[in-house]
């Protein structure tokens, strides 16, 4: 999205919605029109490090018609949680739940390489699967979704495990586990870990992620979840709202435009 435009909250919704093939009867009133100047925010310009290398990042994975200034926000406090960790020298293993094709996996790993980052980076991914079966959890808040907008959706959100290696070839500490989470969590059973990704849109693998990752994370490590606070996805909210309220932590910071991030 150039940054150059002013974007229109309600048509990008829309746009969005249609994008990841949520179709059907809407639950709710039409959404607010109320527009946004990107521009009046200096992360948001184009020589901004972090948005240069967000667009990269974009390229490589070929995933540039899925920018939006609320994208941009998300992979914004992504990039500064990493970086955060980072400074605190917590330096065991990274991992990631759900990499889609490679975006969020390529900026991570590129501020991995700039610290000269020692240990490994675990990526787990159906590939070829896209998403897994929704629960109740997951209805949407938005449209009654049918059969047919379901299964559009998981395809949407698959990718090719070859092309997401391809991305990434220039990270030689990077592991890609193809598969249903969390049929190959075990395989790290044994491991630490200061820093979890975890973006699966739904409850169930959410929820398994948060269980087997955060005993094994560091103090003031931190997990990311992406899709915390969309009303397309209520599963992945709902998950870590029930995580949390069983497992002590320092503190969950809602993102206003989306997402959160968890500190140990």
């Amino acid at each position: 999205m150039p940054t150059s435009a002013s974007v229109k909250h309600g048509n990008w919704l829309r746009r969005s919605l249609s994008r990841l093939g949520i179709r059907g009867s809407r639950r709710t009133s039409q959404p607010t029109e109320e527009t946004i100047d990107a521009n009046v925010l200096e992360a948001h310009l184009d020589q901004n490090d972090r948005m240069q290398l967000y667009r990269r990042a974009m390229q490589r994975a070929d995933v540039e018609w899925s920018d939006s200034f609320f994208k941009q926000c998300r992979f914004y406090s992504l990039q500064q949680t990493v970086e955060m960790v980072l400074r605190k020298g917590l330096s065991n293993d990274f991992a990631e739940c759900g990499c889609w094709k490679g975006h969020s996996t390529y900026i991570i790993s590129s501020l991995l390489r700039d610290q000269g980052f020692a240990n490994r980076f675990h990526v787990f991914d159906s590939f070829e699967g896209g998403l897994s079966d929704k629960s109740p959890e997951d209805q949407n808040k938005l449209y009654v979704e049918d059969t047919d907008s379901i299964a559009h959706q998981k395809k949407v959100f698959s990718s090719n495990l070859e092309a997401v290696q391809e991305t990434l070839t220039e990270f030689s500490f990077v592991d890609l586990y193809e598969g249903w989470i969390p049929d190959r969590f075990n395989e790290i059973e044994d491991r630490k870990f200061s820093f979890v990704h975890i973006d699966v849109d739904l409850y169930q693998p959410t929820l398994d992620s948060l269980e087997f990752f955060f005993p094994r994370l560091d103090t003031d490590g931190v997990v990311v979840i992406d899709d915390y606070g969309f009303s397309a996805f209520p599963g992945a909210k709902q998950a870590t709202d029930e995580f949390l309220k069983r497992n002590e932590h320092q503190m969950l910071y809602e993102i206003p435009t989306g997402g959160a991030f968890i500190i140990k």
